[in-house]
This record gives structure tokens, sequence and C-alpha cells, in this order.
């Protein structure tokens, strides 16, 4: 933020200066703002006098002697500025924004502190960094800004592109037969839990700050749900003063970051017809047919289509507007109005958003103060038309026409009917039926502080939060394709019977909560004790009702489908936890250089048995300003020099069940007795009434540094974080003859490094500032129940590794001839120049199991970002980048490999083994078809992919007027903007170069979208 002081023709006369003083946006100030604005002062060095102002509003000082006048200006949050007038007779004055790291109030749990008494490890994140840019969700905003959050991309369509957030590198183990359990930061919204999917809609206009609690001394006050961090977001009040009002809005066009390609047609039969030799069989193409293909002469029967480009919008709209309204004085307010409409790249699919925020504060005496924060998010999902996967979409082959010329669905592949037809994703986009959904978020809490004596404060807070959703997806009958040879219906192409699913989703969570909190200064020493407690409940209901066999496709109603036992489907779920809490903590600091904290949070949670429910988690930092020392006062280029050190204790309960500590029944269809299904009840899955918190101990030493004023500012942290009693459910022995309950099993050891670095500084008018931030995470599992390792589809979780390890086999390029093949040990008697030679590990002489080891990593343990920002008078500019290195990515089926199901082939199948070129270093091995593959289709290191990457987030180029003759047009402000998403990649990889690095897919999805905006802000 700039502060542009404008004084206009200072006429020295008689040693007296007459100026109009504007503000940034050229609105001149009159003398009822008691100042010439509001937080500034201008005084003559050397005197008490200030400006004056006349009953033209115009504002005198008396600056003496012309040749040695000097201006002091001071404003808060800008450094203060020594003006020499001498001759001038018009002065532009640019007040650069101070550094504000020693004095800036930072939000953690239940309260505030000065930054520079913080103990722990928290990183502070203001609105500037998160506002402006056109991104869909909260947690895409916060990428690449933060060291240690890491924000992996969702490749969702619109409404799901909601990224996953770690902090400090993960510790979740997925064993076979077990889901993965998502393991996020706890979020709190102005003192209220919220779910990931809360957070993502928060419209980033109405946000103030966010803090993020990364150490366990800081987040152990939140104790039982803080294991994984705690992200603390405070949206923005009403301040006192005139009323304000503002409108941010942007419009843009949003594309692909990568669409995976596929050859043409001439080259999908030419590499057909070798794939086929390859195995010994018949090709399918002629020459005159591949001819065809290449002249496009009989596109009926020898088309070149390109599936993507007809299912896929190359741009799909993106438009975000928003209108916030504050002031207020005994009763301040802040309420925000948002509406944002995402169109999707598939046809007939988009989202509107509509958001409302009312924040207020009122002052009913000295004592008493009451506040309400509220929220309500509407979403609505639109699917005119027929939906389809992405999978289907790439075993879509160009010899496939979309449409024969007669108007019949295209029913043949290279002039012979195919079964593959019937996967036409053109088809249904237009027949295959609609859906739509709507989701309502209600967020409200009312809060009161009561000031009983100077210094302590009671708080109470009750929030209720809701969230209802409802789904409707219709899947139309639809008539088989016509033959275009035989002119008759193929039956096995037809869709039948229609369908209508819909279904209800309800959760509500509530929460009571109070707090004391005292504060005292005694000569050099500073003490604050918070003690609070807290109720909080969570409730979720979902319904869902099914028919099938409408009389047409246009009914939307249940009760008009067919009342079939064999048709219907009904189901529903109710389930419930609470917590209840006591929590507390001391902070002192003497002489303004030794500083203490304290926490301690007692949980009970219902997920837990009886004997297992009460959790302690206590937390302690301390803290060391060195510069504030008499030794260190001669160093004048250190501002600000402090060493922290921590340790604590958190705990996670999101990754047990409701009730895995009970025996729960199962009621449903058991068995047949004389013809009829009959009910029965059923013990399915084991309790464990020992199940217990996983726990998380963590040990941080870190160091703050703010150097030449504050130009200068670097904050390093190295931490030990260890968890154990991680939930695992592990596999029973058959005579159990139940599931498994989850048992506390594994655990966790996650040490790091984390550095965040910026200048700034500034040329005259000319402003600049320059940050960079790394995080790197060294991870293993230190226990686990098998400790030989236990092995889950291509990964292994095995003591001592680190998390993420593919476990295959290891390659050494291709066999360089039949001759080759034949001499080395090989995974199948059938390999043949140009399958992929795996090493013989063990060196028995054959390549079996045994042979598999630990050949790389998908986790990205080493992130880093920098960005860059630059203003000059009204023009402004920024840039934000984001990278990880040393990861990598398992590609296989239609991701990579040719004809995988039908599909087709891609341009790295162009450089593979041929006889021609019988190169074993070649990019892909010799093609074949899937069915006769078997030698190159098993999991090993051909297939992994460098996922390395640096992308720039973030473009935006602005210009903020300053024009007098806005003040005529009544404006407080203007702003206009370009801004882009995800514009440029520098990739790592260069063999396979169709895959987004940030979101890659082991086959298919959505994919990864960049944007470019136009944008608009207003102040009146």
């Amino acid at each position: 933020m700039r502060l542009h002081l404008l004084l206009l023709f200072v006429f020295l006369t008689c040693g007296f200066a007459k100026a109009q003083v504007r503000n940034i946006f050229g609105k001149t100030l009159d003398k009822a703002d008691n100042s010439p604005l509001p937080g500034v002062s201008i005084m003559l060095k050397g005197s008490k006098k200030g400006v004056q102002s006349d009953a033209k509003g115009n504002f005198t000082l008396d600056v003496g002697s012309a040749a040695s006048a000097v201006l002091i200006v001071n404003y808060v949050g800008y450094g203060s500025q020594q003006i020499e007038v001498g001759n001038k007779t018009q002065l532009d004055i640019y007040l650069v924004q101070a550094d504000q790291g020693l004095n800036e109030v930072v939000v953690v749990g239940y309260g505030t502190q000065k930054k520079v008494n913080l103990t722990g490890s928290v990183a502070s994140i203001s609105s500037a960094q998160i506002t402006g840019r056109p991104v869909t969700s909260m947690q895409n905003a916060l990428q690449g800004i933060s060291p240690g959050l890491t924000v992996k991309s969702s490749t969702g369509d619109v409404g799901g592109d909601i990224g996953g957030l770690s902090l400090r590198g993960t510790n979740q183990i997925t064993l076979a037969g077990q889901s993965a359990v998502s393991k996020e930061p706890l979020i709190v919204v102005d003192g209220i839990p919220a779910s990931p999917a809360d957070f993502a809609r928060i419209n980033s206009n109405d946000v103030e700050s966010i803090s993020v609690l990364k150490d366990a001394a800081s987040a152990s006050i939140y104790g039982n749900r803080a294991a994984n961090g705690v992200i603390l977001v405070t949206t923005k009040k009403g301040k006192a003063g005139v009323m304000n009002i503002e409108y941010n809005g942007y419009y843009g066009q949003q594309a692909p970051t990568n669409i995976p390609k596929y050859l043409g047609s001439p080259q999908y039969a030419r590499l057909l017809n070798e794939a086929l030799k390859n195995a010994g069989r018949p090709v399918r193409f002629t020459d005159e047919e591949i001819r065809k293909f290449d002249t496009g002469e009989d596109s009926d029967k020898y088309p070149n289509t390109d599936w993507y480009k007809a299912s896929l919008r190359k741009n799909a709209p993106l438009q975000d507007h928003q209108i916030s309204v504050s002031g207020g004085e005994k009763i301040k307010f802040y309420s925000g109005f948002g509406y944002m409409n995402q169109e999707s790249l598939k046809a007939g699919k988009d989202l509107d958003r509509y958001s409302f925020r009312l924040n207020t504060n009122a002052t009913v005496n000295k004592r008493l103060n009451l506040s309400t924060t509220s929220s309500f998010t509407q979403e609505m999902f639109q699917m005119g038309k027929g939906d389809y996967s992405f999978t289907t979409l790439n075993r879509n082959v160009p010899s496939i026409p979309i449409r024969h010329t007669d108007g019949t669905w295209g029913s043949l592949n290279g002039g012979v009917f195919d079964p593959l037809v019937s996967g036409n994703t053109v088809r249904t986009i237009e027949e295959g039926g609609r859906s739509s959904s709507k989701e309502q978020r209600i967020n409200t809490a009312v809060n009161a502080d009561l000031t009983l004596i100077e210094g302590l404060v009671l708080r109470g807070t009750a929030s209720y939060n809701a969230y209802n959703k409802t789904a409707s997806t219709f899947t139309n009958e639809m008539a088989p394709i016509i033959n275009f040879l035989t002119k008759q219906p193929v039956a096995s192409t037809a869709v039948t019977p229609n369908a209508l699913d819909e279904r209800w989703d309800r959760n509500n969570r509530m929460l009571l909560q109070g707090t004391a909190e005292y504060e005292k200064i005694i000569g050099k020493h500073y003490g604050k004790i918070l003690a609070g407690t807290s109720y909080e409940s969570f409730q979720s209901r979902f319904i869902r009702a099914g028919r099938k066999d409408f009389p047409n496709n246009d009914l939307g109603v249940i009760n008009a489908g067919a009342n079939n036992p064999n048709f219907n489907t009904n189901e529903g779920n109710l389930g419930e936890w609470a917590i209840q809490s006591f929590f507390g903590r001391m902070n002192y600091v003497f002489n303004d250089r030794y500083l203490l904290e304290a926490n301690i949070r007692f949980d009970k949670s219902s997920r837990f048995g009886p004997e297992n429910r009460l959790a302690v988690f206590p937390g302690f930092s301390a803290g060391w300003r060195i510069s504030q020392e008499e030794f260190m006062k001669q160093v004048k280029w250190i501002d600000d020099l402090k060493l922290r050190a921590s340790w604590g204790k958190l705990g996670n309960q999101d990754n047990v069940g409701n009730y895995d500590y009970l025996d729960l029944l199962v009621s449903k269809f058991a068995y047949s007795f004389a013809d009829q299904t009959q009910n029965g009840v059923w013990q399915e899955k084991g309790s464990n009434s020992k199940v217990s918190w996983e726990k998380t101990t963590v040990s941080n030493l870190g160091l703050d540094l703010s150097m030449f004023k504050g130009k200068v500012n670097l904050t390093a942290d190295y931490y030990v974080r260890n968890t154990n009693d991680i939930l695992l459910s592990l596999q029973s022995a058959l005579e159990y003859g139940l599931v498994a309950p989850a048992q506390n099993a594994g655990s966790v050891q996650n040490k790091g490094l984390e550095l965040q670095l910026g200048y700034k500084n500034n040329i005259g008018a000319f402003t600049y500032g320059i940050g960079a931030n790394m995080a790197k995470v060294w991870n293993k599992i230190t226990s686990l129940s098998s400790a030989d390792g236990n092995i889950n589809d291509k990964y292994i979780y095995k003591v001592g590794e680190p998390l993420g390890s593919f476990y295959m086999y290891k390659t050494q390029g291709l066999f360089a001839s039949d001759a080759d093949a034949a001499a080395a040990p090989k995974i199948n008697s059938a390999s043949k120049g140009g399958d992929i030679k795996y090493m013989d590990l063990n060196g028995d002489g054959k390549i079996d199991a045994n042979d598999r080891t630990i050949v790389g990593n998908d986790q990205p343990f080493f992130t880093y970002g920098f960005n860059l920002n630059m203003g000059y008078k009204g023009f402004d500019f920024s840039m934000l980048a984001q990278g990880v290195t040393n990861v990598k990515v398992y590609l296989d089926n239609e991701a990579s490999m040719a004809f995988f199901n039908g599909a087709g082939v891609k341009p790295i199948h162009e450089q593979r083994w041929t006889v021609e070129n019988p190169d074993p270093n070649a990019a892909y091995p010799r093609v074949l078809k899937s069915e006769n593959n078997t030698q190159n289709t098993v999991f090993s290191d051909f297939w992994l992919f460098n996922a390395a990457y640096l992308r720039i987030k973030s473009l935006s180029l602005g210009y903020t007027f300053n024009d007098p003759l806005l003040s005529k047009m009544h404006l407080g402000g203007l702003r206009i903007y370009l801004s882009a998403t995800n514009p440029f990649t520098v990739r790592a990889d260069k063999r396979l170069k169709d895959f987004d690095p940030e979101v890659p897919s082991a086959r298919s999805s959505y994919p990864g979208l960049k944007s470019y905006v136009m944008g608009l802000s207003v102040r009146f």
C-alpha cells in the first residue's frame, strides 16, 4: 500500500505557503476531517506549527525561509520523511510503508499478540497477498506464500478445485484396503472451527488477515485437532468514520494449462499396424486406408477426429463481483456481497456462487462490547447436458467419426463397426441427461466482551454452522446407434432404462465458548493469562432416493419413475460427535527481552471410549530478543533479532470414525427364504475399545531478524515433528470373520527447515520488494505394525523410509535386440528387443518380486516460492512464483501407454524403439496393444516422470488513478488491472510433455486451469 500526498502549487510569499492537500485518490479533504488527512502529521522542522485550514478549505503552512524550510511528514504505518522545500513550487510526496513487523498485531489462538512478542512459529498473511487473484477457492490463493504450507492443486471441475492443504509435510499412511483420510490443518474463521469446504468458499475480499500456527506450542491450545497445524482466518470489521463503499470485480477467460495430446488417424493407424505386427498378428489397416486417413476423402469411414477439441471448450468465462459497505460510530459494521460465475470447459456446465457477510460491533458502554459475524454462501451447479468421464474421452480414437454425413452418430472405426463407439462423448453431451445441485452454507456467531476491571476481560461466543445440499442427476434413455453400413440399430449401444437419483445432505455444528483474560504491566514485567472452556457438537445426515424407467426423459420427479423394487434406491445415514474442552495460556515478558509462553488444553471427545476420552495437550515456548541487550545497542543496522524455541503435544481425532470403539450392527438384506428376500442383523466390523488419539510432538527452533530499518527481514525455523499412534485399519486373520477395526499402529517423523527472506526499498517514487521462501522436509516412518513393510499397489510403507515411496522394478533402458533379450533375465519369457530391461537386483538370475526396490517418491518434500512487487506513482506490478523439486509421478494406462483399453497414441510413442532404430535408451519401448504387453506394463520406474516444476502462479499489472478529476466524479479511488493465474510453467520432465506436473493424474482427469482477467476496483 502507498499513500500519495500531493501538495499542489506551493506559493512561497512572505514566508507562507498555501496548498490543497489531497489523498491518493485526488479527493480534496475539507475542514470536517479535522486534519488534512486523518492520521497525517505535517510539521515544520524545529517548529510546533502544523497545517492550518482557512474558511475556504485551503491549508497553509508557515515554512519560514524558502531556502531552509524542511517539512517533516508522518503517517501511521509509513516511514517518516523530511522534505526540503527550497525554491520548489510543487511538492509530490510519496509515503513509503514502514516496517510494521515490530508493532504488528498477529492473531493467535483465542486472542492476539504483538508479533515482536511471539515465541512460536506463526506465519502472518495479509489481505493484500491474497486479494485480486482470480482464483476460485481460498486454498489456491495461498499457494507459494508461506514456507511449510503446501497446497496441492485439484483438477476438479467447477466447484471441485479445492486444493489440499498440508503443513510441514505429510504423516498419512494408507495401507492396502484402507481409504486415504485427509489430514489437513484445522481451520478457524473468526474463532469458529470451519471445514475445508467452508474455507474454500470465503470471499478473499472479506479477509483481513490469516495466521498459520505451525509449531505445537502455538497450536496446542487447539488440542485434539491441531496435529496438522492451525490456520486462523480473521474477516474484516467495520471501522469508525464515514461510510466506505468499495467495488472489486473482474471478468476473463480460463483455459487448460495442459491438454492430453493424441496423434491423428494416420499416425494411429500406422502405429496400430506396427503393434499388431510386433505381437505376431495381422495388420488392421491397409496402405490405401491409411492414405484415406491422410487425405480425408472418405470421412464416414476414415475420419481424423480430435475428440478433445470436440468435447471441450477452448476457453471458459470467469467473472467475480464484490461490493463491500462499512462504517459506523457506536455500531460499526462491515458487509460484503459477492457473485461469482465460473463456466466449465464442459459445455453446458457452470457454477453460480452468491455470498453475503455481515460483521457488526456495538459499543454498549465503556465496559461492554457486542459483536456478530455472519456469512451466507449459496452455490448452484448446473449441467444442462450429459456428463462423461475423461477416461472415456481418452479412449475415443481419431479413426471414429463423431457423426456420419447422414447425421447418425459415428458407428465405424476405420470402416468397420467397433463397440468403442458407445463412448462417443459428444453424443453423451447432447443426449446423456442433466444434473444440478445447490449448496447452502450459513455461519453465524454472537460475541460479548465485558471488561470487569482494567485489564480483565470476559468473552463469550455462541455460534451455529449449517450446511445443506440437494443434488439431482437424470440419466437419459438413449436410442441405439445405427450401424452406418447395415443401417440397423446396434442394441449394445443403447442406454436404458432412464434413471433419476436425488440426494439431500445436511450438516450442522454448534459451539459454545467462554474465556477470561487478564493483562497487566508492572514496571518491566508484562503478563497475560487466558482461561477458557468450549463445547462443540456436530451432526451430519444424508438421505438418497432413486427410481428408473420413466415414461420419458423430460420428467424429473421421483414418483414419475416405475415403482419397481428392483429399480428403486433408498438409503440414509446419521453421524454425530461432540467435544468438551478446557484450555489456558500464560504469557510473560521481562524488559522487552525475555519471553515465555505456556499453553494447555484438555479435550474429551465422544469418538473414543470412556477410558480414552480425556487427553491433555501442553505447549511451551520461549524467546530472547537479543537486539534489546545493551551489548547490541551499538549495532545500528539490526532492528530486531530474536531467538525462539518451543515444544508441545498435539492430537488428531479426525482419522477415526464416530463409533469405532463400539460393536456396530448392520441391518439389511441377509439371505433368501422361500423365494423371498429376508432382512437380517449382524456385526460387520470389529470394535476396538482402546482406540485413541493420534499424538504429535513438535520441537521448534526459530530465528527472526529485521535489518536496515525494516528493509531486510529473515525468518528461519528448524523443527522435529513426531506423530505416534497413527490410526490404521490393519488386515486381520480370516478366522476373525469381521472387518478389522482401526488401531493405533504407526509412527512418522518429519524434520524440516523453513526460510523466508524479504527485501523492500524505494528509489524516490519507485518502490519495490522481493521475497523468497523455501521449505525442506526429511520424512520417514519410525514404526509400523510390520517393520519389513506394507506394500500397497505401487507404494511401500516401511520403517526408515519416507511416505510416498514408490516400490517397483528398477530398469536399465530397453533390450537392444532379440538376442539381448534372450541372454538376460527377464520378467516375461515373451520379452524381445525393444521391451523394458529390468534389473536383477538380488543377482539370482531371474526377475521376480524380490527384485523390487524403492525408486522414488511422490511427495513434495522440497517446495519454494518467490514474489516481486513494484510500484511507480500510480502503476503497480506483482508476480508470485511457486515450485517443487525432487518429486516424481507415476503415469500409466491411458496417460502414457499406447492403445491401453483401446485408447489412442501420443507423441511420446513416436519416440519408440523400432527395428530400424534399436535405441536401448528410447523414450518408449516397442509398441504393443495392452493385451499383448504384459512384459512392459508391470510397475517399474520406466513409467516414473519428473514432476518438478516452477510455475508463475500470479501476474498482475495495475494503475491507480490519482487525478483531481476523480474528485469531481465523487470517487475516493479507482484502480484498473490485468491479472493472470498459472500463465507460465517451467517443467523438468522433457519426455512426456502433456501432463500438468502440479496436478498429475495416474490416468485422466479434468485439466488444471490458467486464467486471464481484467479487473476494476472503485471506492466511493
